[in-house]
């Protein structure tokens, strides 16, 4: 004990005590990549090493170029956010929270594979819509896009026994969102080059109407879907 520790009284050193470990256990860092500068936080250090340099590892090798290729004028400040206290997986905020991924620590202990989250996190950072969850920018299609980029973009996506579908199910439609819309857009794009950020692009600029896929195409939205769908369903 210190000899300035003599001096304070019992009550106070109790307190002290009990704020040590949860400052010892905090971590935090700031790396630079390529422009880009990633803050993570985790309040309690709920990561293991190994895990924590994974997620900041796969952040930079996919958000750098997803960037470059998407959105050059994405966010050049991003953070991590560890957080035990959420129940969900992953998120990124909104408005000032608009570069920030919030992941829950119990999944990817459950999970551990499933470091490529951050890869469909990093897209919506690109992605930076104005506006979410509407005709202009319907939510399908912003997940979508994310999910698309994951397959794209993403550093190991067998390790978490992820992929995009090959085939289509019934009841699906282009319009089901995530893998399935991501699916779709990997077959539309491979066929129209291009499609894919020029949907994106009209989707920041709030320029997104259903009648691009068909300027894009020369097919309709719904068209386009029952080509796939048949493409699918032949395999």
């Amino acid at each position: 004990m210190s000899r300035a520790a003599r001096y304070l009284r019992p009550a106070t050193l109790a307190a002290l005590a009990l704020l040590a470990p949860a400052a010892a256990c905090a971590f935090e860092s700031t790396q630079q990549q390529g422009g880009v500068t990633l803050r993570y936080q985790d309040a309690r250090d709920a990561l293991p090493e190994a895990m924590r340099e994974r997620i900041i590892g796969t952040f930079f090798k996919a958000y750098l170029p997803q960037r470059a290729d998407f959105h050059p004028n994405a966010p050049s400040q991003a953070a991590i956010v560890i957080d035990p206290a959420y129940d969900g997986i992953a998120f990124v905020g909104e408005k000032a929270k608009a570069a920030t991924i919030t992941l829950n620590p119990a999944w990817l202990d459950k999970h551990p594979g499933d470091t490529d989250l951050v890869t469909h996190e990093a897209m919506h950072i690109v992605q930076g819509y104005p506006e979410y969850a509407n005709e202009r920018v319907p939510g399908w299609l912003v997940e979508g896009i994310a999910d698309y980029a994951r397959d794209r973009y993403g550093v190991d996506n067998a390790a978490a026994g992820w992929a995009l579908p090959l085939t289509v199910q019934d009841g699906q439609d282009f319009d089901t969102g995530y893998r399935v819309t991501g699916a779709f857009l990997k077959w539309s794009e491979a066929a129209w080059p291009g499609l894919v950020k020029t949907l994106d692009g009209a989707l920041r600029s709030g320029r997104y109407t259903p009648a691009l896929w068909q300027q894009h195409t020369g097919q309709p939205l719904p068209a386009l879907w029952a080509a796939y769908a048949k493409a699918r369903q032949a395999r």
